[in-house]
């Protein structure tokens, strides 16, 4: 991940174009294989400065805990509801553990859970704060403004030129594509959203895992309404919705409670879903799209090479090619 800082490096001069070709893979996500320098002396107790939490040498974040606690809570517990009562009035009678319907959602579920444990609770990317301005940045060697904050400077890569701004709380030059997020106090790299539900900034290292919840969690979703919309045409000649028990002995109005939560659920995670799968095929992140930061997409090499970077090499800031910094002032 180091990559990233070097296209913030102060010490980079006007016209100098540094090739990044250092192209080998990662020995795992950094939450596994943990952080390199200077990432690693960062995240310590002593040094780090954001609102969020960090556990086992920066591989694990912890942001807005009740958010994340109160989502889980709104997974877990309808979840178990639609296994114990839903799900076994399908059609008549117990369709069992052993059948297509049952192990495929048994599977979204599990993803569900497991994807939104890492969304959530993955580092994202923090960028290292610096405790002052470093020594290319002070007077004299930098044009700073009345304020004594540097000037923006301009990065040309992939031959498109666009601005670098400075982040005032963490005195770097922001990396490509990250941003200061004011709900963490974080500058993070390949900034997307801070998502309230999971109750932390979605960037770098934990896209994957928040798509992948989107995903699985709009599938599952379909499953339910359908199966609960099938339970209800069962049942609803000679009985009252409101009055009739199904065979697990639950009233229908709480599975109708369950069938509208879910559909209430269902439209903006579909909505999301598609949104995503669009921007992932150009290489945009949330924040660039609706900002409309590009007038031309440096990072926008295809839907299939945009989409290997994004799930498999997101260490490397372009899908294709050689990485290269050049400072235009």
């Amino acid at each position: 991940m180091k990559r990233y800082l070097d296209y913030a490096d102060p010490r980079i001069k006007q016209k100098e174009v540094i090739n990044l070709c250092d192209n080998r893979p990662l020995l795992g996500p950094p939450f596994i294989a943990g952080w390199e320098e200077p990432f690693l002396s960062y995240f310590s107790k002593e040094r780090y400065k954001g609102k969020s939490h960090i556990f086992c040498r920066g591989r694990f974040v912890v942001g807005q805990c009740l958010n994340t606690m109160s989502t889980l809570t709104g997974i877990v517990v309808p979840g178990a509801y639609y296994f114990v009562f839903v799900l076994p009035c399908y059609r008549s009678g117990s369709p069992g553990f052993d059948t297509a319907l049952c192990q495929t959602q048994i599977v979204l579920a599990a993803l569900i859970v497991t994807n939104f444990l890492l969304a959530a609770f993955t580092n994202p990317g923090i960028v290292p704060r610096c405790e002052g301005l470093s020594k290319e940045l002070e007077p004299g060697s930098y044009n700073l403004d009345f304020e004594g904050v540097p000037f923006p400077r301009f990065l040309r890569i992939h031959d498109v030129t666009f601005k670098q701004k400075f982040c005032l709380t963490c005195n770097v030059f922001r990396p490509p594509r990250s941003k200061h997020c004011h709900a963490c106090d974080n500058c993070v790299l390949r900034f997307d959203h801070h998502c309230a539900w999971i109750g932390q900034c979605v960037g770098l290292l934990n896209y994957r895992f928040f798509v992948s919840l989107i995903f699985s969690a709009t599938l599952f979703l379909t499953m339910c309404i359908g199966v609960t919309c099938t339970n209800f045409a069962a049942l609803a000649e000679p009985m009252d919705v409101f009055v009739g028990d199904t065979s697990t002995g639950v009233p229908e109005w709480v599975n109708l409670i369950f069938v509208v939560y879910c559909t209430l659920l269902f439209g903006p995670l579909l909505v999301l879903s598609i949104y995503h799968a669009a921007i992932t095929c150009l290489n945009l992140t949330t924040n660039e799209h609706v900002k409309m930061y590009y007038v031309e997409n440096p990072f926008d090499f295809g839907p299939r090479k945009n989409c290997q970077q994004i799930w498999c090499r997101p260490h490397l800031l372009l899908a294709s090619g050689e990485d290269s910094v050049e400072i235009m002032f």
